[in-house]
């Protein structure tokens, strides 16, 4: 005879498996984003407003385009770092400080994103005759560079407390740990002026990177709801 808690034994591995599919559906249009923005060439830090606004000005679509898949991938995010947050609450049988700080980091990373995006979509939208290009320009990269904090905070428990529980492999813990450290060097990247560890060199791309390769594990481990350490 079924008990009681199987249909919410299957509606909870049901909502686990689908946060893991949106972890991995998030990935195809962040880096498709990247490459169609080209933000590898975006102008430096230093540049001027009239230099930002020519960029902005001679790449207006591509940059809608990947405003619109960019806010898609850290959309879906939300949907995958819920997931995450259940299983994290499941291990340790109801709330805890370290699963409530993963849920707090989450939504705190991606609503400094979303800041950043409206920032960079206004000064696109308003391209070419935005009133302060340079400003807009700077809030939304401070503001990605800031999410550093927020990030380290949700990742740095979610591995704590897959260490300590065992309940998702300890491998994607590991991982965890290395993009929390990243991303406090992420967040140091306002303090430095030039070179890849500054908001113009390439820590802006490799780190969110390994954010990406951390999602993308974590999210096929999370299509396997029993996973354990070691598996």
């Amino acid at each position: 005879m079924a008990t009681t808690s199987e249909p919410a034994m299957g509606a909870k591995y049901n909502g686990v498996k689908l946060a893991g599919l949106a972890g991995i559906l998030s990935i195809a249009p962040g880096v498709a984003g990247v490459f169609i923005a080209q933000m590898w060439a975006f102008p430096a830090t230093g540049a001027n407003a009239t230099e930002i606004m020519a960029f902005v000005d001679a790449n207006r679509t591509a940059l809608l385009v990947d405003m619109y898949l960019t806010t898609a991938t850290v959309a879906l995010w939300l949907v995958f770092g819920v997931g995450v947050w259940l299983r994290l609450r499941e291990a340790t049988g109801g709330e805890s400080l370290l699963s409530a700080c993963f849920l707090v980091g989450l939504i705190g990373f991606v609503t400094l994103l979303f800041a950043g995006f409206a920032s960079f979509m206004v000064l696109v939208y308003r391209a070419p005759e935005a009133s302060d290009p340079r400003l807009l320009y700077d809030l939304s990269l401070g503001l990605a560079a800031m999410s550093g904090v927020p990030t380290a905070l949700a990742l740095g428990s979610y591995a704590i407390l897959v260490f300590r529980s065992s309940c998702l492999p300890a491998w994607t813990a590991l991982i965890a740990a290395v993009v929390a450290l990243a991303h406090l060097v992420l967040f140091a990247s306002l303090a430095i002026p030039s070179g890849f560890f500054s908001l113009e060199g390439g820590v802006t791309i490799a780190i969110p990177a390994l954010l990406f390769g951390w999602i993308l594990a974590t999210s096929v481990v999370m299509l396997r709801p029993e996973s354990k350490a070691g598996s």
